[in-house]
């Protein structure tokens, strides 16, 4: 009997091994394994329609090999990277909702209509704002790039060399994304116009709607500020503060998951043992600097920074060397300094009086395979210049696009790349003079233009050698951070042992999936994938290339709304207002005051007054929003004493001085064209949020990404 109890209990495992078994036999495994993949594989869904990961990554890729062709970058950053992943999910999330809502009103974007929209008369305001279909000298949209991109695209891949054809296939990628973009920007405007055009503004409402805004008025005011007395003179219960939240919790609604974790950081910098054993070694560079014949070898072996054998005046040099290169002498050297996390020596190699700066033009002649040949191409230019024809007219003849060969106000440390060869040809030859090189593969016909008066110059060696981050330092905080995790690494004693430890703790911060990453963070993202694949009261280590991240997560927040305890402060701060008014009301009333100067007198403070307040009037001047004296604008009776009354900053006193009435200027048709465009205007920026408010989206990315 026993044994047939323990089969009875084991029956839910033993029924559950069946069927598997059962499954196992009617689909081979390889297959199974796929069907069960293919149901966890949810990047998001969108009213049960599935977007797999890997169409999502492929629409990713897209938008980033777009990003990069406009922008002509050939890599993108975190940050640019992070957007582009969040631009392309809305996009992909509002496709999917117009594509089922248009479909049931036959709304669509025809092939003609989508040719139309690139090709024809009236073209996509966004092929508008591409870059690449821009006349850059018009700044203007241009048809003729605009198609030689699409003639482009559509080339033959066979027809292209081995090398050339990946980079076409990304351009067709591309041209599909922006067509994709056109596509539904037009449909999405369908939809909008669609929608206005149910809600219209009828006589009535508009009559009614401009009586709002018909007078101006003039107000005196009292104000008692809820500020005036503490929060402690009134009592909020739990109680008060759950009715208010079942009240508003519409206003609370979440799309998603979210998080809330502590987390503090130690950023990665060098300890004082790296300092002193760099300073050590600055020492020693001092020295060798000191007794160098040939500083520029000093420099290489030592600094981060090479030797530039070039004079520099004084307004190109920072405070510290200018102070430096004034008061000594050649030969003297200054430092070891510690800068931030570095450690600098300076040495007065020279000193001289020469041109700032000279201005410079130049002809460029490439070498090419045969030297002589690009050789007596430059001297027949020389000659050509030194008969009297003019060097610019020359340099536009051999290269149009060269600005006559302008190269402008030039100084010695701008010119330092392209070696001292260059630099005394440009500062030593006298104005006119036409000097040629040969540099770097190419012939250089250099002819200076004008020069500066001559002043002080210095020329410096400068040692630069950076503080890093040792193998050792790296592996002391590592240490430090383990044994935090391993003794304090609970959700009980996270928080006070960090701040016990001197940790700057940010606790029960709240974190979506879709956040890029934490407090600006570069890399940090991975915690955020961590936070919502992990249990509650997990803690892990982070290492980032500039940071160390110790995190708790503290709970899950379900998608649905946000608990009462997120939003507590705030609903009582409001109650807490709301009692404070029902006291300051309860108090004035009391002391039976007739006049706006007795409400001064009686609150402590002076009459204030504000001209042209309307009924719509956003922000009132010395008060900000107030919706009392708003209504009294419109509702209040010329010198009548309207008081104590509940306002947004406090309780007021109120008496309208002066009424304009301005419905002689009230136009019918025109306040219900400008109603009815704003309208427009709000159905298109809430159109799509509010059906993503009412469709049953599922962003489950942070699982993936």
């Amino acid at each position: 009997m026993a044994a047939l109890q323990k089969i009875r209990n084991k029956a839910g495992l033993l029924i559950g091994v069946i069927a598997v078994a059962l499954m196992a036999f009617i689909f081979p495994w390889n297959e199974l394994t796929s069907f069960i993949n293919k149901q966890r594989d949810k990047a998001f869904t969108v009213d049960g329609e599935v977007v797999s990961t890997g169409d999502y990554h492929k629409r990713v890729t897209d938008f980033e090999n777009f990003q990069k062709m406009i922008s002509g970058q050939t890599s993108l950053d975190e940050n640019t990277n992070s957007q582009i992943r969040e631009f392309v999910y809305e996009q992909m999330v509002k496709e999917l909702m117009l594509n089922e809502q248009t479909k049931n009103l036959g709304l669509n974007v025809s092939e003609g209509e989508l040719h139309d929209l690139i090709f024809g008369a009236n073209i996509s305001p966004v092929l508008r704002q591409i870059p690449i279909f821009v006349d850059p000298q018009t700044g203007q949209f241009s048809q003729a790039a605009l198609t030689q991109f699409v003639t482009l695209v559509g080339t033959d891949a066979k027809t292209v060399p081995l090398e050339q054809q990946a980079q076409l296939e990304n351009l067709k990628s591309v041209w599909e994304t922006i067509q994709n973009m056109v596509k539904y920007q037009r449909l999405e405007e369908k939809y909008n116009v669609l929608l206005a055009g149910t809600i219209m503004v009828n006589d009535s409402e508009a009559k009614a709607n401009s009586d709002a805004a018909k007078s101006t008025s003039d107000i005196a005011y009292v104000l008692n500020r809820y500020s005036a007395i503490p929060d402690s003179t009134v009592n909020v219960t739990d109680k008060e503060i759950e009715k208010l939240y079942n009240d508003r919790k519409n206003n609370f609604k979440t799309f998603e998951e979210l998080r809330k974790i502590s987390y503090f950081t130690k950023q990665i910098v060098p300890s004082e043992s790296d300092f002193a054993e760099v300073e050590k070694e600055a020492n020693t560079a001092r020295e060798k600097l000191a007794e160098a014949a040939n500083p520029a070898l000093v420099v290489a072996d030592y600094s981060e920074v090479p030797y530039q054998d070039v004079f520099f005046s004084e307004k190109t040099l920072s405070a510290e060397e200018a102070t430096f290169v004034k008061a000594a002498s050649i030969g003297d050297i200054y430092g070891p300094i510690r800068d931030n996390e570095a450690f600098r020596i300076y040495k007065l190699i020279d000193r001289a009086a020469a041109p700032d700066s000279v201005k410079l033009s130049m002809i460029i002649i490439p070498e090419g395979t045969d030297k002589m040949v690009a050789n007596n191409k430059a001297d027949s230019v020389i000659n050509v210049i030194k008969q009297g024809k003019a060097f610019d007219v020359v340099a536009n003849e051999i290269f149009p696009q060269s600005n006559g060969g302008e190269v402008g106000w030039v100084t010695e440390a701008q010119l330092a790349s392209a070696g001292k060869e260059f630099v005394d040809a440009a500062f030593k030859a006298p104005v006119g003079e036409i000097t040629k090189l040969n540099l770097q593969g190419q012939i250089q016909i250099i002819k200076v233009e004008q020069k500066t008066q001559p002043v002080t110059k210095y020329k410096l060696a400068l040692i630069q050698m950076p503080v890093s981050v040792s193998d050792q330092t790296l592996i002391t905080l590592d240490n430090e951070l383990a044994q935090f995790v391993t003794q304090s690494g609970n959700s009980k004693d996270f928080v006070k042992a960090a701040r016990e430890k001197g940790y700057d703790v940010v606790a029960n911060s709240l974190i979506s999936g879709s956040y890029p990453n934490i407090n600006q963070i570069s890399g940090s993202r991975q915690v955020i994938t961590w936070a919502f694949n992990e249990n509650v009261g997990s803690v892990k280590k982070f290492d980032l290339a500039d940071y160390k991240i110790i995190a708790l997560i503290d709970s899950r927040i379900p998608q649905g709304f946000l608990p009462v305890s997120e939003v507590k402060e705030g609903l009582k701060a409001e109650l807490v207002k709301d009692k404070k008014a029902e006291k300051m009301i309860a108090d004035l009333k009391a002391k039976n005051i007739s006049t706006l100067d007795g409400y001064a007198e009686a609150i402590g403070t002076k009459v204030d007054t504000v001209k042209f307040v309307t009924f719509n009037t956003p922000n009132i001047l010395g008060i900000g929003r107030e919706s009392a004296l708003n209504v009294y604008s419109e509702l209040g009776a010329v010198n009548k004493l309207e008081a104590p009354v509940k306002g947004d900053n406090g309780v007021l006193a109120i008496t309208v001085v002066n009424k304009v009435d301005q419905s002689k200027d009230f136009n019918l048709d025109s306040f219900k064209q400008t109603t009815n465009s704003q309208n427009m205007y709000r159905v298109m920026s809430q159109a799509i949020p509010a059906l993503k408010n009412k469709m049953n989206v599922v962003d489950n990315r942070v699982k993936f990404f």
